[in-house]
């Protein structure tokens, strides 16, 4: 496949105000398994997605995998089904009478099968903390950013970390019941703070993270939610490099490279391998509607 790229040359266009075409060569890559599981403790239905990896430049939905076999498998060896009976590539389990059954510090494991290759991953159910209340205050900023209002509320949640090194947890929220989706608006946590070299274990989140759910002002009668997930280590770090990926740009970019999976092929000898990720998480919500009336003052 060959694309013409418009490349600008220099750092400024006041220096050197002219453009050249370049012509790549680019190679498709082979075509992949992708899973997205993320399963939750909640009582719900729960969904694991399957699809094939696209060319670079396919800015297209990527294709679903039919006909795929999945199961989660207990630490009993109980199996559950997951199924595709809308033939489109998300393989879903109902749990019966509202119960799921993820246990906590309990390992459990995916299994896929997809054109005659096998493939697994496992992972735990780990502890997360309380959300035990959200605050706001009324502020006024002296400039406002992006046309944004100048005057309104900024909240933050407050939630201990558990004693006991290690605990990661991920960290979204929602303004009017709206998910903050980009990869800049969600926070992932080691303990009550960044990364492991924080030493922040069995404290109050830090003020940064308790702060990173707004998005601009809150204004009276907004809705704002947080969720507080636990997820095992290494989807804390598949996270942090997605996150590393998708922000990474400018002319100080580092080269993108491929994010680690946990999705293994059974058969080692095999050349076909799976990217993605299968984890699970325990998961604590807070609402709040913001009330100017019992909002402190900045």
């Amino acid at each position: 496949m060959k694309k013409k790229i418009l490349v600008l040359i220099g750092l400024s266009i006041a220096l050197f105000g002219c453009e050249d075409v370049i012509d790549l060569e680019v190679k498709d890559g082979k075509e992949q398994l992708v899973v997205d599981a993320w399963l939750t403790d909640e009582p719900k239905e729960q969904t694991i997605r399957l699809s094939l990896s696209q060319p670079y430049f396919n800015q297209g939905e990527p294709l679903p995998a039919l006909g795929a076999e999945v199961y989660v498998i207990k630490h009993d060896s109980t199996l559950h089904r997951f199924e595709d009976t809308d033939n489109n590539g998300s393989y879903v389990y109902r749990p019966r009478n509202n119960r799921l059954f993820l246990e906590t510090n309990r390992p459990v494991a995916l299994y896929v099968k997809y054109k005659g290759e096998e493939y697994y991953a496992v992972s735990s159910l780990k502890r997360v903390p309380t959300i035990d209340s959200l605050k706001y205050q009324s502020i006024t900023l002296p400039i406002a950013p992006d046309d944004s209002p100048k005057s309104g509320f900024l909240a933050q949640f407050f939630a201990h970390d558990f004693e006991g090194e290690g605990d990661t947890y991920l960290i979204r929220s929602y303004k009017n019941d709206v998910l903050r989706s980009r990869s800049d608006e969600y926070s992932l946590v080691y303990d009550a703070g960044f990364s492991p070299s924080s030493k922040t274990d069995g404290v109050l989140f830090i003020q940064p993270l308790r702060l990173a759910i707004n998005s601009g002002l809150f204004s009276d009668k907004d809705k704002v939610t947080v969720e507080l997930f636990s997820i095992p280590l290494d989807a804390y770090y598949f996270l942090y490099q997605v996150q590393t990926e998708t922000n990474n740009g400018g002319i100080f970019a580092t080269p993108s490279s491929n994010i680690p999976s946990n999705i293994i092929n059974r058969n080692p000898e095999s050349k076909e391998k799976a990217l993605g990720m299968f984890f699970v998480s325990k998961v604590n919500r807070f609402s709040a509607v913001i009330d100017a009336n019992l909002a402190s003052e900045d």
